[in-house]
C-alpha cells in the first residue's frame, strides 16, 4: 500500500487497529465497546475521498478476557478525469486471555485481513501461547507475551502457507479520567521460510461526552518478503468519532 499516494486522503480519518483506544477493561464480566466512523472529501487539482468505519468489544472477568475487533479503509482519487483507489483495506480478528495465575495468562487468537493494494485477498492467522502481566492494575496493564502461529496468505497469484513464532508487548494505560493510550508490537519471524513479519500499533482516545469519543491512531505493517512490486512497509495514521456502548 504505497503510503505516499493516500497520504492526504489518511490523515483526516483516524481509527480502528486492534480495539486500540480503550482503557484497561474492568473486570466485572460486563461488554464495552465503541463503533467509530471517519471521513474526508478533497478537492481542487486531486479529487479525493475516503472513508473507514471500525468497532471493538471486550468483556473481562477475574478470571479470564474476551475482544473482538473490525476495520475497513476504503478511499479513491481522481486526478485528469481518471479514478483510482487509494485504500481497500478489510481487517478482523478476536482474542481470549486465560489466567493461569496472578500474572501468566494464556492466550489463543485469530487474526484477518484483505487489503487490495498489497494484491492481498486474504491473510489468515491463528496464534496460541503464554504472557506475562509486568504491570496490572486499575490505570495501566503492561504484558510481554510469546507463542506460535499458523500464517495462511492468499495473493492475487501466490498462496502461502507458513508456521511463524511470535514475541511482542502490549499496554493499555488510563492517563486521566477521559483519555487513554494503547500501545501493541509484535514480531513473527517465520519458521518454514526465511522471512519476518512486524506489526506496531497505538492508539489514543479522548472523551467529548460521556458516550462519544476522539480516537487518533498509528498503524505500521512491515513484510520482508511482500509481492514483487509492493513495498514492505506500510503506515497509516487514521483519526475517527466514536461511540462508546455497554456497561459504564
Amino acid at each position: 500500500m504505497p503510503v505516499k499516494k493516500r497520504l492526504v486522503p489518511l490523515i483526516a480519518l483516524f481509527a480502528a487497529g486492534s480495539a486500540l483506544a480503550q482503557a484497561p477493561v474492568k473486570q466485572d464480566n460486563q461488554w464495552r465497546g465503541a463503533m467509530n466512523a471517519g471521513a474526508s472529501v478533497a478537492s481542487g487539482n486531486t479529487d479525493a475521498t475516503s472513508f473507514n468505519v471500525s468497532a471493538n468489544a471486550a468483556k473481562a472477568s477475574q478470571d479470564d478476557k474476551l475482544n473482538f475487533y473490525l476495520t475497513t479503509l476504503y478511499g479513491t482519487k481522481k486526478k485528469d478525469g481518471s479514478s483510482q483507489e487509494t485504500a481497500n483495506l478489510f481487517r478482523a480478528g478476536a482474542k481470549y486471555d486465560r489466567n493461569l495465575n496472578e500474572n501468566v495468562f494464556a492466550f489463543g487468537s485469530l487474526d484477518t485481513e484483505h487489503d487490495k493494494l498489497q494484491e492481498l485477498d486474504l491473510r489468515a492467522v491463528t496464534a496460541g501461547g503464554v504472557g506475562y502481566h509486568l504491570i496490572k492494575n486499575d490505570n495501566t496493564i503492561f504484558d510481554v507475551f510469546s507463542g506460535l502461529t499458523y500464517n495462511h496468505e492468499r495473493f492475487t497469484n501466490e498462496t502461502r502457507n507458513s508456521m511463524e513464532f511470535l514475541i511482542g508487548e502490549e499496554s493499555q494505560h488510563r492517563i486521566t479520567d477521559t483519555t487513554s493510550l494503547n500501545q501493541r508490537f509484535a514480531l513473527y519471524p517465520n519458521l518454514t521460510d526465511s522471512g519476518l513479519r512486524a506489526q506496531f500499533d497505538a492508539g489514543l482516545a479522548t472523551s467529548i461526552t460521556r458516550k462519544i469519543e476522539l480516537k487518533l491512531t498509528l498503524s505500521n505493517r512491515f513484510q520482508s518478503n511482500p509481492r514483487p512490486g509492493i513495498k514492505k512497509t506500510d503506515t497509516l495514521f487514521l483519526t475517527s468519532i466514536g461511540y462508546r456502548f455497554g456497561a459504564d
